[in-house]
């Protein structure tokens, strides 16, 4: 599926000051798939812990539903992603936005799916600058 940059200079997110680690899933015996019981958090290919920091989208002035949103923005990074408190202003690098697609089994739309590379302004964060050496 394709995924869609977001220019956060000109979306405006605002922290809610939650941050979540992803669960580590685990295959059981018997085929079925849960959270890892052992509590452990998912990681990327490069072994940075996965965290969902959640934001709201305020709705868009030519928007006639005035609907404000939540969403979940994925995140990669050795240490917990600093979000700071319920209504700061939140600017990602390298935010990302997959839409949502319908389900053949259920018919209905599942939601879209964010993702960034970090915070802005999070220094040790995320992925590494350029020139740095892994």
């Amino acid at each position: 599926m394709r995924s869609y940059p977001i220019d956060t200079d000109r979306v405006t997110l605002i922290s809610t000051g939650t941050v979540t680690p992803v669960a580590k899933w685990v295959e059981l015996s018997d085929g079925s798939r849960r959270p890892d019981p052992q509590g452990r958090q998912d990681t990327d290919e490069h072994g940075r812990g996965l965290w969902r920091v959640e934001a709201l989208t305020p709705a868009d002035q030519d928007d006639e539903r005035d609907k404000s949103a939540v969403v979940e923005i994925l995140i990669a990074s050795h240490d917990r992603p600093a979000v700071g408190s319920l209504g700061q202003p939140l600017h990602f690098d390298g935010l990302v936005m997959t839409p949502g697609y319908v389900q053949r089994k259920t018919g209905q739309l599942t939601p879209p799916r964010w993702s960034a590379d970090g915070i802005r302004g999070q220094v040790g964060r995320g992925r590494k600058p350029e020139g740095e050496a892994a």
